[in-house]
């Protein structure tokens, strides 16, 4: 997740500017470099571990992807709340297409992103009563695209040391490259570089039993994936047809159920209990506009990385010349 609009723009957007400034300056506020806290009787054991694995991993980073580590995470921020910020997006009740938001400096964007709940909720009512679709979902960490050096956050700071490096290599990656106005190919290209990562990581660290373990779960990953997109396509054959709009609502419901019924399929056939919050909700447009923006380009940059040999210098060069369909907005 990518956030750096800082600037205020126009009276209309004072409100929310305001509390993007206010909530960057408590991050600001809270931060204390690691080095200290390390060397610290006072620091809690099992912070202080994390703490060393995200020095590791960061170092990695620098090292062996060619992502600016050394630049961030050398602080760290507990701001005493289990997100640092709530993103929204929306998406129209008969449309796949992401309502989106216009910030300085990043052009248009498919969110919008607060540091109150509060804020994000309000908001998403008044887009609800609009007809919208929407979602709302907690955020553990974002970039701020090298305006300032991030800190770890006590909303991340505790994961498991894999999600933890994949967390990490992704927000790197958006302040190695990142393109204005262009939501779902900056964020594809994080979530593969964070892959690709997370893989040469394991294998630096000899972690051969983790290593399949991950890339199990990234088959897992482009199962749920196939799933969606097999609904995203059944949705927008639905929405351009000429069906009355009672009964496209109708069978957009059908369709939402259905999808609910794979996720069940995928669980039996993972075991366990995974994919539990998407059974509880209640689907919509804008989840799937959320999970569309992770993933859509996804392959397309593996592919890419292939093509240079694994030279993710090269792939690097070769990203900030490429141009993909649906992904410059």
């Amino acid at each position: 997740m990518a956030v750096a609009a800082l600037s205020l723009s126009s009276c209309q957007t004072l409100e929310f500017y305001s509390q993007a400034v206010g909530g960057q300056m408590e991050i600001l506020r809270k931060s204390h470099p690691i080095e200290p806290m390390l060397a610290s009787k006072d620091t809690d054991p099992k912070l202080r571990k994390q703490l060393v694995t995200v020095e590791n991993i960061r170092r990695f980073a620098s090292e062996h992807l060619s992502l600016p580590g050394d630049e961030s995470y050398g602080k760290y921020a507990d701001l005493g709340r289990p997100y640092v910020t709530w993103t929204l997006y929306a998406a129209p009740e008969f449309s796949l297409e992401p309502k989106q938001w216009w910030y300085p400096t990043l052009g248009k964007l498919d969110y919008r992103g607060f540091f109150d709940e509060a804020d994000a909720n309000e908001l998403a009512k008044e887009l609800r009563g609009d007809g919208y679709d929407v979602q709302v979902g907690g955020v553990d960490a974002y970039s701020t695209l090298g305006w300032f050096h991030d800190p770890v956050l006590n909303t991340f700071v505790h994961a498991a040391d894999i999600d933890l490096a994949e967390l990490i290599f992704h927000e790197l990656s958006h302040r190695k490259y990142f393109r204005g106005g262009a939501t779902v190919f900056n964020e594809s290209f994080a979530n593969a570089v964070a892959e690709e990562g997370v893989k040469r990581w394991l294998r630096h660290e000899g972690r051969m039993e983790d290593l399949k373990k991950f890339e199990a779960r990234l088959v897992r990953r482009a199962e749920f994936y196939e799933r969606v997109d097999r609904t995203r396509a059944e949705l927008e054959k639905l929405f351009v047809s000429q069906l009355p709009v009672e009964e496209k609502r109708k069978r957009k419901a059908a369709i939402f159920v259905d999808l609910r019924d794979r996720f069940r399929e995928l669980r039996r056939k993972w075991g366990g209990r995974g994919l539990e919050g998407w059974l509880k909700r209640d689907i919509n447009n804008a989840d799937l506009v959320s999970l569309h923006t992770y993933q859509k380009h996804v392959p397309t940059f593996h592919k890419l990385l292939a093509e240079c040999g694994g030279d993710l210098d090269v792939f690097y060069k070769r990203v900030r010349k490429l141009k993909l369909e649906g992904a410059d907005e």
